[in-house]
């Protein structure tokens, strides 16, 4: 069975001849993000070795240091293993709301400014509905436990 890897590049490099590769998405941000069901050697092989390589089975990082590093995909996966199991309601809805917003900025850095903008809507609804008070709260102990 083949492994889901995320190689990270500079984002300004040319993302060319990868049509044998089993490909995920395609994510640019602060890096250019390859995300494959494959052998990462292939990718190499065409575009030389990257920043990184993330083995997304294995590695595990917290939902801020992903967020703030734009990789919004994998920030996205984190708060939904978190989201699935949360039981407090209002804790939930923050969650949501934080999916949301990951979700909006893959689509905005993919040029659907529409689709992020609905994202964007939804999720500022859904903080809109939470005590003021709890968000700090609830993001600091987001970020302890992601």
């Amino acid at each position: 069975m083949r492994k889901r890897h995320i190689l990270l590049y500079p984002p300004t490099i040319e993302v060319k001849n990868l049509h044998k590769i089993n490909i995920v998405d395609i994510r640019r941000c602060k890096y250019t993000e390859i995300d494959i069901i494959d052998d990462p050697q292939k990718v190499i092989k065409i575009l030389g070795n990257p920043i990184k390589i993330i083995n997304v089975n294995e590695e595990k990082e917290s939902f801020p240091n992903l967020f703030f590093n734009c990789r919004f995909w994998e920030a996205h996966e984190v708060l939904e293993k978190i989201w699935i199991t949360e039981m407090n309601e209002k804790r939930k809805k923050y969650l949501q709301a934080l999916i949301l917003l990951c979700a909006s900025m893959i689509h905005y850095l993919k040029g659907h400014e529409k689709v992020s903008d609905d994202l964007l809507n939804k999720a500022l609804s859904l903080i809109s509905e939470l005590p003021e008070d709890l968000l700090p709260l609830f993001y600091i102990s987001l970020t302890l436990n992601s």
